[in-house]
């Protein structure tokens, strides 16, 4: 899937490669500030453990580096989905470490239907889309 997960706002997206190289601030008596790809790393390692990959990830830092926000899609799917965890760090103190985890919806295209998936319901509503042909909806 090649299709973004993130939605940053202004912030570019990067890697993980490019997550390693964001420096970090000295430690102090009172706080330590763990790398963000050494919490991302750990996630990851912790998922392999129990046999789940990571099949797309996505991160946006902050331009001075203070705050990172991730999305990790995982291999785990179902139909029309696929879960995902969300991952937030800071290294001032101005957000906690944080997970989330979530669905990932997929929609389909199918001969001018649009079906959008309602993860726990079992239903998809069908959307009429745009006749591209002609320039009217049907």
């Amino acid at each position: 899937m090649t299709t973004g997960t993130l939605v940053a706002g202004p912030l570019p997206k990067i890697g993980r490669a490019e997550l390693a190289q964001i420096p970090v601030p000295e430690a102090t008596s009172t706080h330590k500030p763990e790398p963000h790809h050494v919490i991302v790393e750990s996630l990851v390692e912790t998922l392999s453990f129990r046999h789940i990959g990571v099949v797309n990830e996505e991160y946006a830092v902050s331009s001075d580096g203070m705050r990172m926000f991730g999305v990790l899609d995982l291999e785990t799917q179902m139909e029309g989905c696929r879960f995902s965890i969300g991952i937030r760090n800071s290294h001032d103190k101005s957000l906690r470490l944080g997970l989330t985890v979530g669905i990932r919806v997929f929609c389909v295209l199918e001969h001018g239907l649009q079906r959008r998936l309602y993860p726990g319901t079992g239903e998809a509503q069908q959307e009429l889309q745009p006749n591209r042909h002609s320039g009217s909806r049907r």
